[in-house]
């Protein structure tokens, strides 16, 4: 008979363990952290239907710190700069490459997948400024946009130094990510890189530039690996003419030897993305210098 008194607190405490998990299974399923929606604009609503939308490419004008460089202070990307800068790329950049590719395919397969606008420009302790970067083959950061207004938008030398000639290089590094280029294209100059020393050997003056062209390398940056070399041949080469490209080589202090060794890697460049990726640099290039005169003319604020 004791052992049945032992018994009834035990049951006891049961029965109020099953009423505590009967009222916990009344509770209201809906979550009291809820997200807001952030209304999209005009941009947002452009952005999507033109960028992600058709080749899965993110842009990122609004300050987000995880995607930008916390080394340097950097300001945001005005909106206004950011709806120009939109519209110019996807009518200097996007559109050209679908065209000659014959469809978006290429881009939504090799095209960054993000792309981040920045107001200002970082600047190392060199003096050197970044105009863009590429990182892991799936995101570029484009900066200055402070600098891009109603006159600005519509000159070429500018856009060309601070935008497009940035992203052809960058997107360059993307598809030699996917696809490696040949080896002989290192051996041409093989021994003349000079790795982080670019800037100082070859300094941005007529005479740095000049050195840099007999030595055999398109640019100063050029100079620094054979990877920078090659992106540095293709973005200069697509986004000149025949005559701004042979006035880029015959610079005062250039030589025949090193014009010679630049024309030798512009050519393996051509063929690499002839082969790899069925693009013909010289059709890019004519698409794209077409669209340069309607500049002039073309609309970069109306979003629609």
């Amino acid at each position: 008979m004791k052992v049945n008194y032992k018994l009834i607190p035990i049951l006891i405490s049961c029965g109020l363990l099953f009423s505590a998990c009967s009222k916990e299974d009344k509770l209201d399923s809906k979550s009291v952290f809820v997200d807001s929606e952030i209304p999209k604009n005009a941009l947002d609503t452009y952005l999507y239907n033109t960028y992600t939308k058709p080749y899965n490419v993110e842009i990122l004008y609004k300050y987000v710190d995880r995607e930008s460089d916390m080394t340097y202070r950097l300001v945001p990307a005005p909106y206004e700069s950011s709806i120009r800068l939109s519209k110019l790329m996807n009518f200097l950049i996007m559109e050209p490459y679908t065209e000659v590719a014959g469809s978006k395919q290429f881009l939504k397969n090799n095209f960054p997948k993000i792309i981040t606008y920045t107001g200002s420009v970082p600047v190392q302790t060199n003096g050197v400024i970044i105009l863009g970067t590429a990182e892991s083959g799936t995101k570029v950061s484009l900066y200055n946009l402070l600098g891009l207004n109603e006159t600005s938008g519509k000159d070429v030398a500018f856009l060309t130094g601070q935008f497009f000639k940035t992203i052809h290089h960058e997107f360059q590094h993307i598809l030699n990510q996917n696809k490696a280029y040949p080896s002989n294209f290192k051996e041409i100059t093989g021994t003349s890189y000079v790795d982080d020393d670019w800037n100082s050997t070859y300094p941005a003056t007529a005479v740095g530039i000049g050195n840099a062209i007999a030595a055999g390398f398109i640019s100063p940056y050029a100079s620094k690996a054979d990877t920078e070399d090659f992106a540095e041949l293709y973005s200069y080469y697509v986004t000149r003419n025949q005559a701004d490209f042979d006035a880029m080589i015959n610079v005062t202090g250039s030589t025949t030897a090193g014009r010679a060794l630049i024309l030798s890697k512009l050519a393996i460049v051509k063929s690499y993305m002839k082969s790899e990726w069925e693009i013909d640099m010289d059709v890019l290039r004519a698409n794209i210098l077409a669209r340069y005169p309607q500049l002039s003319t073309f609309d970069q604020t109306t979003l629609n």
